[in-house]
């Protein structure tokens, strides 16, 4: 198993929201009442029975993160008692990281998240466009969000982030151009911003096979990317992942984290974890929890955990994840920590490497392999070579 010398990355799933957004394919339940505190009571249930688990007890926590769902819809106080109920499971980093997503409507809690110790919000702007938002599903209005990020710099968020959507159906340049421009005004430390992907199942899917909608041209996204990484750039926000851009010492270090392979746990209704392991052949444990809120509570509340899959990761697949997660990030994969980790260079195991260094899509610098700018824009099928 992991060192107990290593900080890992704790994830608490909140899996409510007041709407569903059709291009959404997360863990998301809307309900007409949300069981808060008998949530919340599962949440500390589950943190305690892994509090006492060898692969983790006594280890320090680098950074938390309350994901979604829509966690801004729990209280302050709900959000702060889960803080504590960690806190007295595990011991925190000095500088640790904590980050709640939240969405714009929700910015009357602001204060009160920050003073029960969250010390960074990433905030679901998507855009500042009213057609995008409508299009989108979001809830919330262009002014909700302006207002949301008066709030963040008055209550004192030094730390935040805001999302955004691009290559959205029947967004222009021009549009991008102006949600780039808004957001740049607010001084957004980190910025992540995501093109549409339609995922299979999604509101949004069934649209696009019935030809209600129309992906945009793939040039017509590719100068969007573009735009995107240039005007960040300028304003002092660097590219580290694909989709993500930020200050120096504002990347984000839980995502990072993940990125990087390191050990992560999952707490909540379909959340997942991970955890290195020493076992030979193994590399890897990775599980997921019950989906389902009502399920997952009923299960926690009888054996103190809820997990509904488990996998082992063996050395072919372990690779590849090494591989893929590594090269979302602009720094790369380090060749060297790849062969003490398995016992092979990168360019043995997947002999595609060399054509796509020949091509220009990758380099290797410093003993890093890393995605060049174009490979970047194509990286998605570059995965597809791992997997």
């Amino acid at each position: 198993m992991a060192s107990r010398k290593t900080p890992f990355s704790l994830y608490l799933h909140i899996p409510y929201c007041a709407a569903k957004c059709p291009y959404c394919d997360f863990n998301v339940h809307v309900v007409s009442k949300i069981p808060e505190r008998e949530y919340y009571a599962a949440l500390l249930k589950e943190l305690k029975y892994y509090s006492q688990a060898d692969a983790w007890r006594g280890r320090e926590l680098g950074s938390v993160f309350f994901g979604g769902g829509t966690p801004s819809m729990f209280s302050p106080q709900t959000i702060g008692d889960v803080l504590e109920g960690a806190a007295s499971g595990f011991p925190f980093a000095a500088d640790i990281e904590i980050t709640l997503e939240a969405n714009p409507e929700d910015c009357r809690n602001f204060s009160g998240y920050r003073s029960r110790g969250i010390n960074r919000l990433s905030l679901g702007v998507q855009s500042f466009r009213p057609h995008l938002l409508e299009f989108l599903g979001r809830l919330h209005s262009a002014d909700e969000t302006r207002e949301a990020l008066r709030t963040i710099d008055r209550v004192g968020f030094e730390n935040f982030s805001m999302d955004l959507i691009y290559a959205v159906p029947g967004q222009s340049l021009g549009d991008l151009k102006a949600d780039l421009a808004e957001a740049l005004d607010f001084s957004p430390p980190h910025l992540s911003a995501y093109n549409l992907t339609i995922e299979d199942g999604t509101p949004f899917h069934h649209r696009l096979k019935t030809g209600k909608i129309h992906p945009l041209p793939e040039d017509d996204e590719i100068a969007m990317a573009e735009r995107i990484e240039g005007t960040l750039s300028q304003a002092g926000l660097a590219r580290y992942e694909i989709s993500n851009y930020a200050r120096p010492e504002y990347r984000s270090r839980h995502n990072s984290a993940y990125w990087q392979g390191g050990d992560y746990l999952g707490i909540g209704a379909g959340a997942h974890s991970y955890v290195s392991s020493q076992e030979s052949g193994v590399f890897g444990l990775r599980w997921r929890d019950e989906k389902n809120p009502g399920r997952y509570m009923e299960r926690v509340e009888r054996e103190g955990t809820a997990v509904a899959e488990n996998e082992s990761l063996t050395g072919s697949k372990a690779a590849a994840e090494f591989m893929f997660m590594g090269l979302r990030m602009t720094q790369g994969v380090s060749v060297e920590a790849f062969f003490h980790r398995f016992g092979q260079n990168p360019a043995d195991v997947y002999p595609e490497i060399g054509a796509w260094l020949e091509e220009g899509i990758m380099e290797q610098q410093n003993g890093r392999l890393r995605l060049t700018r174009r490979g970047l824009m194509i990286a998605d099928e570059i995965f597809v070579a791992f997997v």
